[in-house]
């Protein structure tokens, strides 16, 4: 082949491929465009596109700068020549030409040809991601907000255990700060005795999705790392996340409202003013008392108490001297009788005492006896000193009587006979 014909061939494949190359310009999605002297000399159908353009001419031989957004113009000062040294995508607002701003990315390459210099442009319309990844980082930012603000305790801890996530309601609960927290066990936040159990409880039970665990609320011992331990709720979520499970738990300090219910349960079984058992708290008592002692062998001493001469106190002195004579009386009653008896206010000025757990001797006649020592010394109330008397009746199980209501009736018996037969003395049944 002559070098005519070589030159001739080489020629017409720099054409094919020229045109070729044209051909997967027009199809591309991104914008193309040739640039010479910062005007455009060639636009592909996407980039007309983009810019809103239905006749190249509003396009093709207007600058370039035309289609750049205000904010980025002074980057243009120095010429495409700048953005060709780049090696990647610069971030840029371009114009339609509509006046919408559109975010894209923006990429120069020198074009020689011959003598000539120019550019080619590509610009990736990116408006559409960015809004999307702002929505993203709205949407996170907004999570975050009511996480932060929520009262309840939030952490995430992944299979192992280990906490990913720790909001601040849960450093207000626990008393460690998320740096502290994020990379440590979840058992950290339970008291240090509990913690081999709890972490085969997870194990066993929150990481294998025990149905009848995960999701559903129940209590347990959490530790505040400054006052100890505390009652706490929990509810644990699994989600999946690709190949991944991720665990929510919430938490809730629930000390106040535990305390709120014995407060409850106190006073529900309790006398109001000396917060001695009540009537039916010492019936319970009673019972269960007779019941051991039948089993065991024991003997029990229930004593029904009468105050004498409190009537006039209350009368003259009024209902707040009254109630400052019951609690004195009240506290020198616990003073006498052991912690394993019980001492209980039943009625106005009516107490009863068991004693339990007793053997062969009999010790009812020793604590009458100190009971009514007791009250010879006089209470300071209302400004006066105030003299009591006491009418004690004893019964005894199961001397008396096996049935605990038996013994309650033949108490009372045995004191109403010491109250007509001059008070402020001590009678079995």
């Amino acid at each position: 082949m002559s070098d005519a014909e070589t030159e001739i061939n080489e020629q017409s494949f720099n054409l094919a491929k020229a045109g070729w190359g044209m051909k997967l310009v027009e199809t591309a999605t991104n914008l193309f465009a040739i640039c010479s002297q910062g005007k455009i000399l060639y636009m592909n159908s996407a980039g007309l596109k983009l810019l809103g353009s239905e006749n190249k001419n509003d396009i093709v031989g207007h600058n370039l700068t035309n289609f750049i957004h205000d904010d980025y113009k002074e980057f243009l000062a120095y010429g495409l020549d700048v953005f060709a040294e780049e090696d990647d995508f610069v971030p840029l607002k371009f114009l339609t030409l509509k006046g919408e701003a559109l975010d894209v990315k923006f990429m120069v390459n020198e074009l020689r040809y011959g003598d000539q210099v120019g550019h080619i442009v590509e610009v990736q319309n990116i408006t559409e991601y960015k809004r999307a990844s702002e929505a993203v980082r709205e949407r996170e930012h907004r999570i975050k907000s009511i996480l932060n603000t929520v009262t309840e305790g939030i952490l995430t801890f992944n299979v192992h255990g280990v906490v990913d996530t720790f909001n601040p309601a849960a450093e207000k609960i626990f008393g460690h700060t998320m740096q502290e927290m994020i990379g440590q066990h979840v058992q950290t936040l339970m008291p240090l005795e509990n913690r081999p159990a709890y972490n085969r409880f997870f194990r066993k039970n929150i990481i294998k999705g025990n149905s009848r665990l995960v999701g559903k609320l129940w209590e347990l011992t959490g530790y505040h790392k400054a006052e100890g331990s505390f009652p706490m709720e929990m509810t644990v979520t699994k989600l999946q996340v690709g190949n991944e499970h991720i665990f929510t738990a919430v938490f809730r300090d629930i000390t106040e409202r535990k305390q709120s219910e014995e407060r409850i349960r106190h006073l529900a079984h309790h006398d109001q003013l000396t917060g001695l058992p009540n009537r039916h708290l010492f019936t319970d008592r009673l019972y269960h008392a007779t019941k051991i002692s039948k089993r065991y062998n024991k003997k029990l001493i229930l004593m029904f108490i009468d105050l004498d001469k409190f009537k006039p106190i209350n009368d003259t002195l009024g209902h707040e001297a009254g109630d400052i004579v019951l609690k004195e009386v009240a506290r020198r009653f616990q003073e006498i009788v052991r912690e394993s008896d019980t001492v209980a206010r039943i009625g106005g000025d009516e107490f009863v005492i068991l004693l339990e757990e007793l053997d062969d001797k009999n010790p009812g006649q020793l604590v009458a006896e100190k009971l009514l020592e007791a009250l010879q010394i006089p209470i300071k109330a209302g400004g006066r000193e105030c003299v009591l008397g006491l009418s004690i009746g004893l019964s005894k199980f199961p001397d008396d009587t096996e049935n605990a209501d038996e013994l309650m009736r033949f108490a009372d018996e045995a004191m109403y006979l010491v109250k007509s037969s001059g008070r402020n003395s001590y009678r079995f049944y």
